[in-house]
């Protein structure tokens, strides 16, 4: 009898909380459910701003973003800029997470500055690296043109190749310190027996790293590259704002190109089909995150 009045209790009590949270979902439904649900739909319909008709087409908008000759460039430039900002992200993070683990003195003043490409706007610090970049005023030509390396101004964000790495640049330094943090906490987490012990052992500090640190920070490491891949993966700010697809397209992604083919050309049918297949490929990421997690909760 009490635990069946338990039971009931605790169904009441789970009611409350579903009526608390219905309103909560019904907003997210609204807000990222339709959109997403609505762009699927129009990616097999012909749809225009200046037709009243929006016949049905079937995967024909598909195709030709496929064909779309910027397509396989951003695609390979979303990867590279992807799975390359990612790499130098975790590289970044890891260095700097292993300095401040360390004590020193400053040691609260570096952290809060390490932390400035998290804290400031991305508005001022996008237009900080546009100045920057600036190929007749810019700070960087000005350094190269006084130590002599060049003798004439480069356009940094305006050939091909250069504002590629220019933007991946920015990338990474708007993106370390999340990765920063996260090993951080990671470090943190280590015992300092294990590392007394090591040094009772006499390793050394390569060994103590390969040995302990780097293993123990391994579910945090899979973790960090995964997220830093699907955080850079879903990019357009930076790239947008800075060369707005750059020279030739040169520095489109996927992203940039949706925005590009939707709101700039008018193709809003091409522009949903190519932010479908954007979709499904961070759905992969999603689903290899979760799996991810999964093992780190099952060790």
């Amino acid at each position: 009898m009490a635990l069946k009045r338990f039971r009931s209790l605790e169904a009441r009590d789970n009611w409350v909380g579903y009526a608390l949270l219905t309103p909560a979902i019904l907003i997210f439904i609204m807000i990222t459910g339709f959109p997403v649900l609505f762009s699927i739909t129009m990616s097999f319909f012909r749809w225009r701003p200046t037709e009243n008709t929006n016949p049905f087409v079937g995967f024909n908008n598909y195709l030709r973003v496929f064909a779309n000759p910027t397509f396989l460039l951003s695609l390979r430039n979303t990867f590279l800029y992807a799975f390359g900002g990612a790499f130098f992200k975790v590289l970044l993070g890891l260095g700097l997470a292993l300095l401040l683990n360390q004590k020193f003195k400053g040691r609260g003043i570096a952290r809060t500055l390490l932390m400035l490409p998290w804290i400031v706007p991305i508005t001022a610090s996008l237009t900080s690296w546009n100045w920057m970049f600036d190929g007749m005023y810019g700070i960087f030509n000005i350094i190269l043109m006084r130590l002599g390396i060049i003798t004439e101004s480069i356009n940094f964000l305006g050939q091909k190749g250069v504002a590629l790495m220019c933007v991946m640049t920015v990338g990474i330094w708007l993106g370390y310190p999340q990765i920063m943090v996260m090993i951080l906490a990671g470090l943190q987490a280590i015992t300092v027996e294990q590392y007394e012990a090591a040094k009772l052992e006499g390793a050394t500090p390569t060994q103590v790293f390969f040995r302990i640190t780097l293993p123990s920070l391994s579910g945090v490491m899979k973790t960090a590259i995964i997220l830093s891949v699907i955080w850079t993966f879903n990019a357009f700010n930076v790239i947008w704002l800075l060369t707005r697809g750059g020279p030739s397209n040169s520095t489109h992604v996927m992203n940039t190109l949706a925005y590009e083919l939707a709101f700039v050309n008018m193709k809003y049918d091409q522009g949903a089909a190519m932010s479908v297949s954007i979709l499904i490929m961070l759905a992969v990421f999603l689903f290899i995150y979760t799996k991810m997690q999964k093992e780190n909760e099952a060790q």
